[in-house]
């Protein structure tokens, strides 16, 4: 099968959850031996110092790589933006619609495709030429929602009328994209059942993380708890993203007491690992002693294995938490919040996580965790056993491969 992937991003082993996915979803298509034409159309905030290394690889693994420029709006007159809060068109909403062109020209000849994610929906929701797959975690219009509760910041009129717009058309007109595609995975349950009540032909997918743990996860697991020092909680993710500045807003001010009070300013360790600075709002909170602000970190095997805990506070409504799926490979011990079944159904409270609905139960539940090693070590098995059977590779990024060889037969 001569297939087509398209994301308006880079894949690779790192960065975000989404390049780890389509990562494995290409390799997982070159291994069962189909060609893959992988068309690339990134935001510009996208292309930084380490795009062409990530191309390079990307080609090392197989795929005939493409690069598409998204291009600008051009002039934008004051009618013109009238009309685009009231009636926008699909690149006033998402502007990788305006790559539709050159998207269509660089996939070439193809059997079947596939749409990674809103930005490649929109550049390929017109393509006609073979069937084409679409894949997505949930409408944009939810972590838009998310982030005007937990992390307003002052705008101009114009920019708040442009958020009301977006607010008020973007996932209707998803949904209308969306309609047009053969398939659409979305990679939330909640979110596969709203798709079908606006007409989609929607599945709920798994979403395909790598075994970056390795088969010998339970050793590297005993040898990390094993370290001298106090015990460890692991919050992973970018600190601007808007999980983690949600789940900010119950750490901060309730969770992180809470443990305090009970073991003590130096009774254990919190390990911030993410990319970019914390909020302003919270950098007087995370002036703790507890507190360790780790960056950016490109190999965090070491701080999955070494953690005590994960620790995943958001609540947010979006699509499946690649900070869950990751401890799910390493078999950790997962608390989270009640919300993070919208995206991962498969959570289930005391069999392989532990989960609350606010801040005072979490920081409960973390304390019954640290303090109970043979409850932390079943959940973390039974959270391993969870992600062998429906987020591996061969299951998740399979049955995706099994979609796209259906489409280019039928």
């Amino acid at each position: 099968m001569r297939a087509g992937f398209v994301i308006g991003g880079i894949p690779s082993l790192g960065h975000s959850g989404s390049t780890l996915a389509s990562w494995t979803i290409v390799e997982s298509l070159l291994g069962a031996g189909h060609d893959v034409t992988a068309v690339l159309c990134p935001a510009r905030y996208l292309l930084d110092e380490t795009v062409p290394e990530r191309v390079t690889a990307l080609e090392r693994l197989g795929a005939d790589v493409r690069v598409v420029e998204v291009p600008d709006p051009g002039p934008v007159s004051r009618s013109r933006f009238a009309r685009s809060l009231v009636a926008p068109a699909d690149a006033d909403l998402l502007p990788a619609a305006r790559a539709a062109d050159a998207v269509r020209a660089a996939l070439g000849e193809i059997d079947a495709g596939m749409a990674f994610g809103i930005e490649a929906i929109a550049a390929t929701a017109g393509y006609d030429r073979a069937p084409f797959l679409a894949v997505l975690s949930h409408p944009p219009g939810v972590p838009r929602r998310l982030r005007l509760r937990y992390d307003p910041v002052p705008r101009s009129v114009v920019a708040r009328a442009s958020e009301l717009s977006f607010l008020a058309h973007a996932n209707r007109r998803t949904a209308r994209l969306l309609r047009g595609f053969a398939s659409v995975g979305v990679f939330s349950g909640h979110h596969a059942e709203w798709a079908r009540q606006h007409g989609v032909r929607a599945w709920y997918a798994h979403y395909p993380m790598p075994d970056v743990a390795g088969p010998d996860w339970r050793e590297k697991r005993t040898a990390g708890h094993a370290e001298p020092g106090p015990p460890r909680i692991l919050m992973i993710g970018h600190l601007r993203g808007i999980g983690t500045i949600s789940g900010f807003h119950l750490f901060v001010p309730e969770i992180l007491p809470a443990l305090t009070r009970e073991l003590g300013p130096d009774g254990f360790e919190v390990h911030l690992v993410g990319g970019q600075d914390p909020p302003a709002q919270f950098v007087e909170g995370l002036r703790h002693p507890a507190v360790r602000l780790r960056g950016q970190i490109s190999s965090p095997e070491h701080e999955f294995f070494s953690a005590h805990v994960l620790l995943a506070p958001n609540p947010t409504t979006t699509g499946a938490s690649a900070r869950i799926l990751s401890g799910l490979t390493f078999g950790s011990c997962v608390v989270a919040h009640t919300d993070s079944v919208v995206g991962i159904p498969e959570l289930e409270h005391g069999r392989n996580s532990l989960m609350a609905a606010d801040g005072g139960g979490l920081a409960r539940l973390t304390l019954t965790a640290l303090r109970d090693r043979e409850l932390r070590e079943r959940l973390g098995d039974e959270a391993r056993a969870l992600y062998e059977s429906s987020f591996s590779p061969p299951v998740a990024a399979g049955r995706i491969v099994e979609e796209l060889e259906r489409l280019a037969t039928a």
